[in-house]
């Protein structure tokens, strides 16, 4: 039995995903592993699948094709078919590094001709080449358009974290966070910084938000601007006005409001 080349679908139409899906299954060299919706999903899905061949769309919401890309291990770069619409810029840089492309509409021969011309650099010799020529790439993306911090990430959406990881996205960067290295969050105006082990991380998405995809066992908001892992408390200091003080193992000290202190302490068997 000749083994299947794994390939993930990523495209925030869902008129998209279904034909390629249907395209794909014409192809009995072909399992489609993994069908996903938007780039943060793609991400997760990505690194834990590590399929052969990536079909991905590059104009999608929040986080695009290439910063898609950009997020993932070099060491795991799949070969990748990128859907587009028209963009100048795409479609001569595609070109240039040789890597192949569907300009949408495309036709059925388009994609199978695109198909055949993957599956051939998979079976021969040539991945190393493909993840060379995919980084060279990224990198004349970043150089053209450099960092761009006013994507938003998730506003709206509440996406659980994968395994115990949170993504977000900072500085125009795509970060993978553990959550057991987030010491806490704090928000102001438009923004929300996360303080972790060695480094901050200025987040624009509402503290709201990035509550909704955390697991309430772990964190807790203790005041209205502040979210705390519990696993990062080492002393907690009531205060005769209700209010109360939390140290972190950091040796950090954060203020809680009265608003949060019962449940606080009941969740903390105080």
């Amino acid at each position: 039995m000749v083994n299947k080349l794994a390939a993930v679908i990523v495209d925030d139409e869902k008129q998209a995903r279904d034909g390629l899906k249907v395209l794909l299954a014409r192809d009995p060299k072909i399992e489609v592993i993994a069908v996903c919706r938007n780039g943060m999903q793609a991400i997760d899905e990505i690194a834990r699948l590590q399929p052969d061949l990536l079909f991905l769309d590059i104009q999608m919401p929040e986080i695009n094709g290439f910063e898609v890309l950009n997020s993932l291990p070099d060491d795991i770069l799949p070969a990748v078919i990128f859907a587009t619409a028209y963009d100048k810029y795409a479609l001569q840089a595609f070109e240039v590094h040789a890597i192949d492309y569907l300009l949408k509409p495309f036709t059925d021969a388009r994609f199978f001709e695109a198909l055949e011309r993957a599956k051939q650099q998979i079976r021969g010799t040539q991945t190393r080449h493909i993840s060379h020529r995919l980084l060279s790439l990224l990198n004349d993306y970043q150089d053209v358009h450099g960092d761009d911090p006013s994507v938003l990430v998730h506003e709206g959406e509440a996406v659980k974290p994968a395994n115990d990881r949170l993504v977000i996205k900072s500085s125009g960067k795509i970060h993978l966070m553990p959550l057991r290295r987030i010491h806490y969050f704090e928000s102001s105006d438009y923004f929300v910084t996360v303080h972790a082990e060695r480094q901050e991380y200025m987040v624009r998405e509402s503290l709201k938000s990035l509550v909704a995809r955390l697991p309430e066992s772990q964190f807790f908001r203790i005041h209205r601007s502040t979210v705390v892992n519990l696993n990062m408390i080492q002393t907690v200091q009531p205060h005769a006005n209700g209010d109360f003080a939390v140290t972190l193992r950091s040796g950090r000290e954060l203020r809680g409001s009265r608003k949060y202190r019962r449940v606080l302490f009941d969740k903390m068997g105080i």
